[in-house]
């Protein structure tokens, strides 16, 4: 590994005061779950690395004005543990439950999941379908930018001496007999430990006396460069009756999500079942009882 100079700051904005000085590149380092195998590797090679890992101001979890706040240094053990999380976006306690082991999750964040933009990242659909907001702060100032437009990149993305500060997004409360209801699921290599292969999330508003989908929400990732929303499904199934006929029509839409992603990769047939699979383990998950 490639020597660099180090930087540990007692404070965000001593951070980046000392960053703007600093005409080299630099990386953040918190969880370092994912940058230290590539600094090991060579991926990447920086000047200078910032310790942010014992930031305090990084690491809450609260609700506030109507949204749920998360510091970007926040843990994924911490996050699913959180009753917060677990109560009022079930799809993201999930998916902080999966990630790696748990010496992992002790030590990866959320913000560094983000930062780090692995197309299977278990966070990631989730925050798309919450419709999540990210803060980040620079050199440059401060800005809010939907998670949705970050990850894509560009002008828009992650820039240079760039840091995650927060992640927040609505609290979508249930209203009479709309449920709000969300999950996460996905398929691994290994039993244990695995990186996904495939991951999906889902966010509905349902209609528990008619028994109908009003609105929903779902995104998949690990099929292409970044995870992405699935809106032609969502407009598919708005309005329509839970049962056994609605989960086929789900699987079988997603199976062409796949043909239309990877065509002619080595993995499509795998991952047409593989998604058909993931499709009804959500739905039993969401729905246990009514799809037969």
């Amino acid at each position: 590994m490639q020597k660099c100079q180090f930087i540990c700051p007692s404070t965000v904005s001593e951070g980046i005061e000392t960053i703007s000085r600093i005409n080299e590149d630099v990386l953040f380092i918190s969880g370092g779950t994912d940058l230290v195998i590539k600094l090991q590797g060579g991926q990447v090679k920086p000047a200078w690395l910032m310790d942010i890992s014992l930031l305090p101001e990084l690491k809450f979890i609260k609700e506030d004005d109507g949204r749920i706040r998360i510091g970007s240094g926040a843990t994924f053990a911490q996050i699913s543990e959180s009753d917060l999380v677990r109560e009022k976006a079930r799809c993201l306690s999930q998916a902080a439950s999966q990630v790696g082991s748990a010496q992992i999750r002790n030590r990866a964040t959320l913000g560094g999941n983000i930062a780090n933009a692995s197309p299977a990242g278990d966070s990631l659909p989730a925050l798309l379908v919450l419709e999540a907001w990210v803060s980040v702060i620079g050199p440059q100032g401060f800005r809010r930018v939907p998670f949705a437009q970050l990850q894509a990149g560009g002008d828009v993305g992650l820039q240079g001496k760039e840091l995650i500060t927060e992640i927040d997004f609505p609290v979508w409360e249930p209203q009479g007999n709309v449920q709000i209801l969300s999950v996460f699921g996905k398929v691994g290599s290994r039993t244990a430990v695995s990186i996904a292969r495939l991951n999906m999330a889902a966010m509905l508003e349902f209609d528990a006396e008619n028994q109908r989908i009003l609105n929903s929400r779902w995104a998949v990732g690990a099929l292409g460069r970044t995870p992405f929303r699935l809106e032609e499904l969502e407009r598919e199934i708005q309005g329509k009756r839970i049962n056994s006929v609605l989960a086929q029509e789900i699987a079988d839409h997603l199976t062409g999500v796949v043909d239309q992603a990877i065509p002619g990769r080595a993995s499509q047939e795998y991952k047409r079942q593989a998604i058909r699979g993931l499709a009804y383990d959500l739905l039993e998950d969401l729905f246990p009882l009514k799809l037969g």
